[in-house]
């Protein structure tokens, strides 16, 4: 009887891990699919897609709560990132519960967006914290960046102002693969592209491998220069820049990423030979500030940004909600436009007058705790094998955050999605690999 019983224990144990390796391959495979889905989904802006994004990452999160539960290990969050995030979501939570928001309407959605991003992120954090599963996540999403780039080339050079070919654009826009503004395009392949670096740069990689995985990086950047984004140009620069840093300080690969770096100039040069004359143009206006051009956001950004910060001197402490500048920016602005200014065109700047002095503490907060964290991890996996990897997403999280001062891609819940897991993954605490 007693060798019943423990035959029995052992078949519900072996049934119970069963379950847990089958939640656990199917909580990964759906991070990963909403990483890639949300961009191809026009970068989920939409309020459906982005509330989709937030539904299915909480079903994620629960079948990994419960997952957690039925093996009999309560989960707790000791991630660095955990109690400052946790302080910043309620924080911002209180502007649309007791209406202080200018636009409540607008605070609590973004506010869903966001809950949705740092449960997405708690899952990956569990789901990718293996060597193996980290270079299948950054692979699947290296790969998922070549296409998007290849469709965003393919669209561009048969001159289609249609995405995929089919949709009409209702408010016009300057479209490249499935974004509506090519800037945000630029802002996932800034996320995306160091990935790529990262895997060809993987320890014991055959030489096809290398070059596999090093022309990916260069199509993704090429692709920038290619859409004629000055910003996201600029700041894929910088993360090529810190990439190359990174892995110059690990003292690995310095040669196959000065080749990288040589060819991805040359293949940039290329490109701009081969195009059609409005990117280049672009660039060009950069050295003629004088010249009137022809986007609205480029032609008053600085006096917008000037603007913001007047929004901030009247909500300084508690700044006006989550997504409130649309709403409040009309009564401080100083120059005369036909457009409606949504956002600033500078994240940190539109973060700073949406949450005030109370929500820029929390933010430097979470600033100081990832950065900690992230080169605690680079400097204790330097001689690893998920080395290159992490750097590759330092480089994609500095990358776009460099875009932020330009931009307003952290509004894109594709690519807002996307950063906040690469940030978590690299700030995990498991990474300690021997």
């Amino acid at each position: 009887m007693s060798v019943l019983v423990s035959d029995a224990g052992m078949l519900r144990v072996e049934d119970r891990a069963t379950t847990r390796s089958t939640t656990s391959v199917m909580v990964a495979t759906g991070a990963g699919v909403i990483l890639v889905a949300a961009p191809l989904g026009f970068g989920a802006t939409s309020t459906i897609a982005s509330l989709l994004l937030v539904a299915v990452s909480w079903l994620l999160l629960m079948a990994w709560l419960v997952e957690r539960i039925h093996a009999g290990r309560l989960p707790f969050f000791d991630h660095p990132l955990a109690v400052p995030v946790a302080l910043l979501l309620a924080f911002t939570a209180v502007h649309w519960v007791f209406k202080f928001s200018a636009a409540p309407i607008d605070a609590e959605l973004e506010w869903l967006r966001w809950v949705g991003y740092a449960a997405l992120s708690a899952v990956a954090v569990s789901a990718f914290d293996t060597p193996e599963r980290l270079r299948g996540l950054a692979g699947s999403l290296a790969m998922a960046g070549c296409a998007i780039a290849l469709l965003g080339v393919a669209q561009y050079l048969s001159a289609s102002a249609k995405l995929y070919w089919i949709w009409e654009l209702d408010n016009g826009g300057r479209i490249f693969g499935p974004y509506v503004n090519r800037n945000h395009f630029a802002g996932l392949m800034e996320l995306w592209c160091p990935l790529a670096l990262g895997m060809a740069l993987l320890p014991h990689n055959s030489l096809f491998r290398r070059w596999f995985w090093g022309a990916m990086a260069l199509i993704m950047g090429g692709a920038v220069v290619l859409s004629g984004s000055r910003g996201g140009t600029l700041s894929i620069a910088v993360a090529i820049v810190v990439f190359t840093l990174l892995i110059t300080a690990q003292r690995r690969g310095r040669r196959a990423v000065l080749g990288l770096v040589v060819a991805m100039i040359l293949v940039g040069g290329l490109i701009l030979v081969l195009d059609q004359g409005e990117a280049l143009e672009r660039y060009k206006g950069i050295l003629k500030p004088n010249q009137i051009i022809q986007e609205d956001a480029a032609t008053h950004r600085l006096t917008a940004w000037h603007d913001t910060l007047t929004l901030f001197r009247q909500h300084w402490i508690l700044g006006g909600g989550l997504e409130s500048f649309a709403t409040m920016f009309p009564s401080v602005r100083t120059f005369a436009t036909d457009k409606i200014w949504t956002h600033a065109h500078n994240d940190f700047l539109q973060f700073l007058a949406e949450t005030g002095l109370v929500g820029a503490a929390l933010g430097i907060w979470v600033l100081v705790a990832g950065g900690k964290a992230a080169a605690g991890n680079l400097m204790h996996n330097s001689a690893t094998s998920t080395g290159s990897i992490l750097a590759g997403m330092a480089s994609g999280c500095a990358g776009i955050m460099a875009h932020g001062w330009l931009d307003f891609n952290f509004h894109i819940p594709a690519n807002a999605a996307n950063f906040a897991v690469l940030a978590a993954v690299l700030t995990s605490r498991s990474w300690h690999e021997d």
